[in-house]
């Protein structure tokens, strides 16, 4: 009677590890595809950027269009699009960071062949946009401005306006932190640029 009785304890402290050990393998699972995700989307936002057209294109009302952004926002024309209808020539991008439930915030990204738009567009549907990072406590833009006369060396900056910034940034970093917990990751994606 003992023995079975220690053989029982047996079985369910090994079973309880079991169930502990599947749980913790599918949370790390879990992990590793979110964060793996979020890297791969991280990678293609850095390519689409690095590609910013930055020769003067202009629009129907010849108003030269650079790259124009601010901390949860930016817009640009690319060399690169991400969207798979989108197989060749210069789109307009934009990169929106929206509000969710909340606290927490999104990435979305919208993008339109140039040669379809008639003018670079302010207010864009809802529809128009796709989720790329679901959920984080913070994400956000900012330009590497270079050097000028009054200053040696490049400042990073919250904005960029093209009406008062020369030019393309000479890169931007795109920081993202998941919760208040974990360390924030930023990419930066320079931008070789001739126009200035």
């Amino acid at each position: 009677m003992i023995s079975l009785t220690i053989v029982g304890l047996i079985l369910v402290i090994v079973f309880g590890s079991l169930r502990i050990g599947a749980r913790a393998w599918e949370k790390g699972e879990k992990d590793v595809e979110m964060r793996q995700r979020e890297r791969i989307v991280l990678d293609l936002v850095k390519r689409q950027i690095a590609s910013i057209f930055v020769r003067v294109v202009k629009e129907k009302d010849d108003q030269p269009f650079f790259l124009k952004g601010d901390g949860e926002s930016m817009e640009f024309i690319s060399r690169i699009p991400m969207v798979p209808g989108n197989r060749a020539g210069l789109v307009y991008v934009k990169y929106v960071v929206r509000t969710k439930d909340g606290d927490k915030k999104r990435l979305m990204f919208s993008e339109k062949n140039t040669y379809i738009i008639e003018k670079v567009m302010e207010d864009q549907a809802e529809e128009d946009f796709f989720e790329l990072i679901p959920g984080a406590q913070n994400i956000e833009f900012e330009y590497l401005r270079g050097p000028s006369e009054d200053e040696e060396e490049s400042v990073w900056q919250e904005t960029w306006d093209p009406d008062s910034d020369k030019g393309a940034p000479l890169a931007v970093k795109i920081i993202v932190q998941e919760s208040k917990d974990t360390a924030p990751i930023h990419v930066i994606a320079p931008i070789k640029s001739d126009a200035t």
